[in-house]
């Protein structure tokens, strides 16, 4: 994406931004949600819309769930209200946020100084991790958006290039962005603010105290732990689920079975970064001999270079030391990444329409890989399950789908419009998922609602023999997949 004459860059802010939503709205709609973490998001939306209350999330109405902050349920169900519930509508939050990404990205890179800012947007948006990141219902688009927004107001306030006195409005729009960041993943929304004071601490000392902004500071507490304090004022017990369980337990146990172990980081982290940064970086590998022999380097200063680093660098540190690990943590550390591969192919790119070619090759490629997820269809599609669970029961004549003693298909919420529970025939049956533990399945029994019990096939006679201990009375209902449906029978229906 060349400045050069022949490129269209006479409005780069609005080339960019029409781009970053053409890649970022294509194919939304078609892919349907996948088992489990779209499945979780969309239910938990769909149950702040229709319980009206945007303050706890829930996975069910007597069950909250608090292993996020707000913000990405508040994006999907406001999404939800305005358009219907829809894959499409689902996936516009992250849509916008890959877009507004996109328009930072090359903020970052003229402030930098970077002689071409439309190819480091222009890598952002076509390397595949960030668009398959943003066609997925997460949390990491959004926390992106939030956190490079939050670079880039340290960046606009001039530290980095030892402004006489820094910019005030680059502080807070700092402290917005972190406060934002903090409201969708908590703690890890400030890794890049580690990165900023270590990068200060070493280069700009005499500035370390005026990151302290005041109305930056209150800014990021009104934003980003308002939420924390009125359900911690209303439920003391909180103050520890959040500080131990959800920072500690994450961080230094593997009791949330994601990769831990001192190689685990491995499995994980170099393959999310070779093949997220596809196709840019194996055109930075495939030109590097020809440009080391005519003698080219980064065309960024040394320090814009050390805070990149620092910017991958002291994230992926924690990353890797703490036990809970998966591909999308890393997202955001695209951003300085595509900035440093637009540095180093900057002047390839400059040469001839090679950036408009590559450029667009990337943009159908990416775009390519989105209608191609839409054609996929596996188990974890949660359409295709609600669909084989029709030709076993008729839902009409049911009111909640329940698994018992398995961790739940919330999706199907999204796709049959009944709600999804989880049960257990005894406590810890089923992995803890938020804060409350799943409902002892007597308890869900006894409530006379239509139930279908969804349980592990392997297990069904003991979850047979523990249904008969409790009110009511259950039928088999067939088989699907590796599980037993048992339908509960109403007392109308129900024998003498």
């Amino acid at each position: 994406m060349s400045t050069d004459p022949g490129f269209p860059a006479r409005h780069p802010s609005w080339t960019v931004l029409l781009l970053g939503l053409l890649v970022g709205l294509a194919f939304q709609g078609t892919r349907h949600l996948w088992e489990p973490d779209e499945g979780r998001y969309t239910n938990v939306a769909h149950e702040m819309v229709a319980l009206g209350d945007w303050l706890v999330p829930r996975l069910d109405p007597e069950r909250p769930h608090f292993t996020k902050p707000p913000m990405t349920y508040w994006a999907i169900a406001a999404s939800f209200s305005v358009f219907g519930n829809n894959e499409w509508a689902a996936r516009l939050p992250n849509s916008l946020a890959f877009a507004l990404t996109a328009l930072l990205v090359s903020g970052i890179a003229r402030r930098l100084r970077l002689g071409n800012p439309l190819l480091a947007a222009g890598i952002w948006m076509t390397m595949w991790g960030p668009v398959m990141a943003a066609n997925a219902v997460t949390t990491d688009t959004l926390l992106t958006l939030f956190e490079t927004l939050a670079v880039s107001g340290f960046i606009a306030s001039g530290i980095l290039d030892s402004s006489a006195t820094p910019r005030r409005f680059g502080l807070r729009l700092m402290w917005l962005g972190f406060g934002l960041a903090f409201l969708t993943k908590g703690p890890p929304g400030l890794l890049p603010l580690a990165a900023i004071v270590t990068f200060v601490a070493w280069r700009r000392r005499r500035y370390l105290l005026q990151l302290l902004d005041l109305p930056g500071l209150v800014l990021f507490a009104a934003i980003g732990l308002s939420w924390y304090v009125v359900l911690i004022w209303h439920s003391p017990d909180l103050l520890d689920y959040f500080l131990v369980h959800e920072t500690v337990g994450r961080a230094a146990t593997g009791e949330h079975n994601r990769n831990a172990g001192w190689l685990g980081w491995l499995v994980v982290y170099p393959p999310t970064f070779l093949v997220g940064s596809l196709p840019w970086v194996a055109l930075a590998v495939a030109t590097w001999k020809p440009r080391r022999r005519q003698g080219e380097t980064l065309a960024l200063d040394h320090d814009a270079q050390r805070l990149l680093w620092l910017w991958i660098g002291v994230p992926l540190t924690v990353f890797i030391l703490a036990q809970s690990r998966l591909p999308l943590y890393v997202l955001p550390l695209f951003v300085p990444l595509a900035l440093l591969l637009a540095a180093w192919l900057g002047a390839w790119a400059g040469h001839g329409r090679r950036a408009a070619v590559a450029s667009v090759l990337a943009l159908s490629v990416a775009i390519a890989l989105k209608a191609a997820g839409a054609r996929w269809h596996p188990d974890q599609d949660a359409y295709r399950l609600a669909a084989e669970l029709r030709e076993q029961v008729d839902l009409s004549e049911i009111d909640e789908l329940v698994f018992v003693d398995i961790p739940a298909h919330y999706g199907l919420r999204h796709y049959t419009g009944l709600s999804v529970e989880e049960a257990e025939t005894h406590p810890g049956a089923v992995a803890p998922e938020g804060y409350a533990p799943a409902e002892p399945l007597c308890h869900e029994l006894a409530t006379g609602e239509r139930l279908l019990l969804i349980a592990p096939l392997k297990n069904a006679r003991d979850v047979e023999a523990h249904i008969e201990r409790c009110p009511g009375r259950v039928e088999r209902a067939g088989a699907l997949r590796r599980w037993v449906l048992l339908r509960r029978i109403p007392l109308a229906e129900a024998p003498a």
